[in-house]
């Protein structure tokens, strides 16, 4: 081994003893909390095992405990003392405890009218998500706000779980399936530090009761699954793991399954990975839960406007960029780097960009030496100023066509490091390479003009796990505006993050492919500066306060609403979408639904092929998306496609009225059919047209103004 080590080149490195390490066996992650958690404390993972072995059996004789299961994966809770004894037992597959994800909004709250945004005012009448289950998977929600009550002042809420309630046997988790249960319980744990959980639900399925922001589907029955999205605030590494992910989703969907009732889950948490990232089990899990009526959406992820991807082409020497930002906790760096010669890599960590920075530490090596240590991971360090860079590098087993693939982990001395002092990588060789990272790639100021340290680029940006092909995720598109808070004051909205045009994709939301080549996003809706409920057991500060938009009082107490931007808020614009789509065809799958979508999203931008890797198949269309769902755009054929832009409906009692803008023409002519295709009902030249005949039912209403702006369809309920 001496021998092997000494054949590294390292400049300012000090290589510590290597360590052999089964890495199909346990995921990373759950190496590294093994080596970091207490041993008698208890993992939350994902086991599967070998043949037909009984994992009961399995877990008597090693002493952890089966918590649940999804088809042939084990949520289990595991000692970290036996972590390494269960390794080692041939009857186990692997062992998976990887990062559970965390909130996907962006940090700057801004705001504009997200009712016109979102398309709240435009909803169909017939489908307001009514027997469908809006499943909410977050972090901080507050169950007192009026958004989440309906017209007789019920709580909407109808099941809940928490991940950090506290059981006497020192576990966390516990179910309430009653809205009386809930609304006594208020809150959730963490409510006092995180506002995301309410606003997403808000977006997704909040009514408009005391308040003018409605979400998508404002009647169906809201589900919750709640974790900790803080990962400095953890008390208990069963919070921390991907298994939380995988137990919530479960739970959503049983609950509605319990109910009779068709599920979609909002997910506006993502976790970025690189090539071999290590979530196997958690992806056969999430694949397995969703089917006919139980559909994911997930958000894309606010990684946009960085370059996490590294190319060096053949031919090319050097090609190299600065390192700005980890992801994560902040103080990981996670790489993939694939090559089919010998390479060297090379990392240098500065110092302070505010002082001049300047080089205060070094790490190289060579891909041929990590070659020969035949699957050992080498440990490599280097010390700055504000402490030691650990990296660990290994040969992967992981397969690919262009070359060797290896991996780096590293760890820096604190969070936000790389934000303060930053850091470069350079490759260097006479054979091409690709690198994938958890940290981003971007030129520095002080090195943007040395050709060998621009070759980042965007793309393979979206998180997990929309990622996954059963999953519908969705990036964001946006709108400028300037708007008014509470107190009156002016400001303009989050216009460093706005599109180039109205409708066109954020600087934030990610793109695809994944890194098998897929495209993604499936989809885009409107994500920046959105509207929705506020937390209100979170403190009002001066500097929030200048964020909200908008207050009501309910039962004495003062609510408030705010505007967010992130991918977590275009997220449930689709997801309560997908609701009203569920309410008309119950046994939509997650195939059917992007089926959907690419027969009816609009094309934020003509001049790109569609499906692409920034738009998906485009914007999400709620109300052609319904009519395609009812087959009502080839049953009707006189039926647009599109609700009026000028003219409103309302129903009062078994009569119709319509609306303008402008003064009614002479030419007006109301049809009504139903869904078989037939027309029931015309009236000409009138605003009001009687149905009072009719049976009750959803009916499609044709109004032919002669101008563009007024002429459209929409559905109602009799």
């Amino acid at each position: 081994m001496k021998r092997l080590l000494i054949t590294l080149l390292l400049v300012s490195a000090t290589v510590v003893q290597a360590q052999t390490i089964n890495k199909h066996k346990l995921s990373h992650h759950l190496s590294e909390l093994a080596k970091s958690q207490p041993q008698d404390r208890h993992i939350l993972a994902l086991m599967k095992m070998t043949g037909q072995n009984n994992i009961h059996v399995v877990a008597a004789e090693q002493g952890f405990q089966v918590v649940d299961s999804v088809g042939h994966i084990y949520v289990v809770r595991i000692p970290v003392s036996q972590i390494h004894t269960l390794e080692k037992d041939q009857r186990i597959y692997r062992i998976e405890a990887e990062r559970m994800p965390h909130a996907a909004m962006d940090v700057t709250p801004t705001q504009v009218d997200a009712t016109a945004v979102y398309a709240g005012t435009n909803l169909p009448q017939a489908f307001t998500g009514k027997d469908v289950v809006a499943g909410v998977f977050d972090c901080g929600f507050d169950f007192t706000h009026p958004a989440f009550m309906d017209a007789d002042g019920q709580l909407r809420v109808k099941y809940y779980y928490d991940f950090l309630w506290p059981n006497a046997d020192g576990t966390l988790g516990h179910a309430l399936e009653s809205t009386e249960e809930i609304a006594e319980y208020g809150h959730s744990q963490h409510v006092n530090t995180s506002l995301h959980g309410t606003h997403v639900m808000g977006i997704m399925a909040g009514s408009a009761v005391g308040g003018k922001y409605q979400g998508m589907a404002p009647e169906s029955d809201v589900y919750v699954a709640d974790f900790n999205s803080l990962r400095e605030d953890f008390s208990n590494p069963d919070e921390e793991t991907s298994a939380v992910a995988v137990l919530g989703f479960k739970y959503l969907f049983d609950a509605a399954e319990k109910a009779g009732k068709p599920c979609v889950v909002n997910f506006s948490s993502c976790e970025s990975i690189t090539l071999t990232h290590q979530r196997e089990l958690e992806a056969e899990a999430l694949l397995s839960l969703v089917g006919p009526g139980r559909i994911i959406v997930a958000a894309a992820g606010n990684d946009g406007f960085r370059t996490p991807y590294l190319e060096k082409p053949e031919g090319v020497t050097q090609a190299g960029s600065g390192i700005i930002n980890g992801v994560g906790s902040g103080e990981i760096i996670d790489m993939d780097l694939v090559t089919p010669g010998n390479q060297q890599v090379r990392f240098d960590f500065l110092g302070m960009k505010l002082t001049g920075g300047g080089i205060e530490g070094t790490i190289i090596f060579k891909t041929d030496s990590i070659d020969g240590l035949q699957g050992d991971t080498c440990h490599l360090t280097t010390t700055v100023s504000t402490g030691e860079v650990k990296l660990d590098v290994y040969a992967s087993d992981y397969q690919d066509p262009r070359g060797r693939v290896y991996h780096i982990d590293g760890h820096l001395p604190f969070l936000g490091y790389l934000v303060l002092y930053g850091a470069t990588c350079l490759l260097t060789s006479n054979s091409p390479a690709w690198m994938y990272a958890d940290v981003f790639y971007s030129p520095f100021t002080n090195i943007q003009a040395i050709p060998a340290y621009s070759h980042a680029l965007d793309g393979y940006s979206v998180s997990w796990p929309a990622t996954l092909d059963g999953i519908i995720s969705v990036g964001a598109t946006g709108y400028k505006s300037t708007v008014r808070n509470i107190d009156g004051d002016t400001y303009t909205g989050m216009l460093s993050f706005a599109p180039d045009a109205d409708g066109h994709i954020t600087t934030f939301s990610s793109r695809g492919p994944t890194f098998d080549g897929r495209i993604k996003p499936t989809v885009v809706a409107p994500g920046l500066n959105i509207n929705a409920a506020y937390n209100s057991f979170v403190d009002i500060s001066d500097n929030i306060r200048k964020e909200l938009t908008d207050h009501v009082t309910y039962n004495g107490k003062t609510y408030y609403y705010t505007a967010q931007s992130g991918t977590s808020m275009a997220s449930p614009v689709v997801a309560g979408a997908i609701a009203l789509w569920l309410q008309a065809k119950p046994d939509l799958t997650p195939e059917e639904i992007t089926d959907v979508i690419a027969h009816t999203a609009t094309i934020p931008d003509a001049a790109m092929d569609y499906p692409n890797n920034t738009y998906g198949y485009g914007q999400i269309d709620v109300y052609k998306g319904l009519l395609y769902v009812l087959n009502l755009e080839t049953a009707i054929h006189e039926l647009s496609d599109h609700q009026p832009q000028q003219a409103t409906f309302r129903l009062e009692g078994r009569r119709l009225y319509v609306s303008y803008m402008e003064e009614l023409p002479s030419s007006t002519e109301l049809t009504v059919y139903n869904l078989d295709g037939k027309p029931v009902a015309t009236q000409r030249g009138s605003n009001v047209i009687d149905l009072s005949p009719l049976p009750a039912g959803v009916y499609a209403v044709q109004l032919n103004t002669g101008k563009k702006e007024m002429t459209g369809s929409t559905l109602i309920r009799l």
